[in-house]
């Protein structure tokens, strides 16, 4: 069971005042030791100060014995400092700290060349700060060491961790409140965005998500999701459209077998005029099936994991069998097609698809191409290597504002013409979804009174 908030600003400011209380412990803790440091360094400095004037106090009389000139020194009843021998003679210890004990120096750090600075307790809990030094005064080797207690050190660092006790947490509420109110500030894009999205349906699909700071990576959330809303309404109308469209090519012929049948109900008649009522109604049921077959194979194809069968075809062979399934079309209404084809071309395709593409171009031209007239199917290589199928035919030509749309489905040039020619608009959308499913590509020049031309590219 997660224990965060659901509110992303709740969790936001959270996670906020972590980091912000985890960097200002951080720095309180580096600050601390800082201020350590620096006040234990301070009292580093006095005590070397204190070395050398306690330095210049010592004189060395003629028995060897140590004396200090206190006189010269006004504050000398305030240093606390201990003289040893070279064989570890306690020589002398200023009478202002006889109550505090100190342990004997110590043999194996304090007789190190130079200075020698630690802290050090006392068995009554006194802290204190010892600096030990080797001098030598007129030949003779003494072990001077200073001390000063740590109790201002302490107090002076106490008083700056209240400090910080009482700073911190006040720090980490107004941030807290502060954070809180600047990320509802920052996510309030979001909420608008959210309201919009809550009220845009199929009703108002052109309405869009407003785009408050484009430049923000909220305002680019908001482009995205306009281009998806603007994608989503193009298929939207698309889908409208097919299903008004095949409603229409569905009903066309099963009013027309319906009809047939109820006239055919109508009287009693021979059994010759039943024969050729049964066959209208298989001939409406052949065109109904077709259709059926052809929205099927448009559904599979824009799928994306239908899967193509590429071999090696060669065109040249592929494009005259494919011209002689047809040809019987093309003859019935005196039309010649004309195959051209310079050498032997192999191309990686989908023989199937090919040909149902092949033959609906084919197809398409017989039909709008007239009597007695030529249609020419080219295969060559282009420039750039790829195989070029081209169905030129002479009819009467696509207006230029039609070109980019015949290629939808049920889309008709002449709508009324298309049906009197036995047309359901699929022809060309299925020809182009054949080709684009192998990685090819279908394009159209067209000029009117002169003819179309098609090209599959591979």
């Amino acid at each position: 069971m997660s224990f965060l908030p659901k509110n992303i600003r709740t969790r936001l400011t959270l996670w906020y005042v972590l980091a912000l209380t985890f960097i200002l412990l951080l720095y309180a803790g580096v600050s601390i030791t800082l201020v350590y440091i620096n006040l234990r360094n301070n009292l580093d400095d006095q005590l070397q100060q204190d070395y050398e004037i306690v330095e210049n106090l010592i004189r060395i009389m003629p028995n060897g014995t140590v004396h200090i000139d206190s006189d010269d020194d006004p504050y000398f009843h305030e240093r606390w400092f201990q003289i040893w021998s070279a064989d570890w003679k306690l020589l002398y210890e200023s009478r202002s700290f006889t109550g505090k004990i100190l342990p004997p120096i110590s043999k194996s750090v304090e007789t190190t060349d130079g200075f020698h600075s630690y802290s050090l307790q006392l068995k009554n809990n006194v802290d204190l700060r010892v600096l030990s030094g080797k001098i030598n005064i007129d030949g003779k080797w003494l072990f001077i060491r200073l001390v000063r207690d740590e109790e201002s050190l302490w107090n002076q660092l106490s008083n700056f961790m209240r400090l910080m006790l009482i700073a911190l947490p006040v720090a980490i509420i107004l941030a807290g409140f502060g954070g809180y109110f600047l990320t509802k500030k920052f996510l309030s894009p979001i909420d608008e965005i959210a309201d919009k999205a809550r009220r845009i349906g199929e009703e108002n699909l052109k309405e869009r998500l407003p785009v408050i700071n484009p430049d923000d990576e909220f305002g680019n959330l908001a482009r995205v999701f306009n281009e998806m809303l603007e994608r989503i309404q193009k298929s939207f109308v698309r889908l409208k459209r097919f299903t008004s469209d095949a409603a229409h090519e569905l009903r066309t012929p099963l009013t027309a077998i319906r009809s047939i049948g109820e006239v055919a109900l109508q009287d009693y008649k021979d059994a010759k005029y039943y024969r050729e009522i049964i066959g209208s109604m298989l001939e409406e049921n052949r065109q109904l099936t077709h259709l059926v077959d052809n929205l099927l194979f448009l559904s599979r194809t824009e799928v994306k994991n239908f899967k193509t069968h590429l071999t090696k075809l060669e065109l040249k062979s592929f494009t005259q069998e494919t011209v002689e399934f047809i040809n019987v079309l093309a003859e019935e209404k005196k039309q010649t097609i004309i195959v051209k084809c310079e050498s032997e071309i192999i191309v990686n395709a989908d023989r199937t698809l090919l040909q149902q593409a092949l033959l609906n171009l084919l197809d398409n031209a017989i039909k709008y191409s007239p009597e007695n007239s030529e249609i020419l199917v080219k295969v060559n290589i282009a420039e750039d290597n790829s195989a070029v199928i081209e169905v030129k035919d002479n009819g009467p030509g696509i207006p230029g504002e039609h070109l980019v749309k015949i290629f939808e489905r049920f889309y008709r040039v002449d709508k009324g013409r298309s049906r009197e020619m036995g047309g359901s608009g699929l022809g060309l959308a299925i020809a182009r979804r054949a080709i684009t499913a192998q990685g090819g590509t279908l394009t159209v020049k067209s000029e009117v009174g002169v003819g179309s031309s098609f090209k599959i590219i591979l």
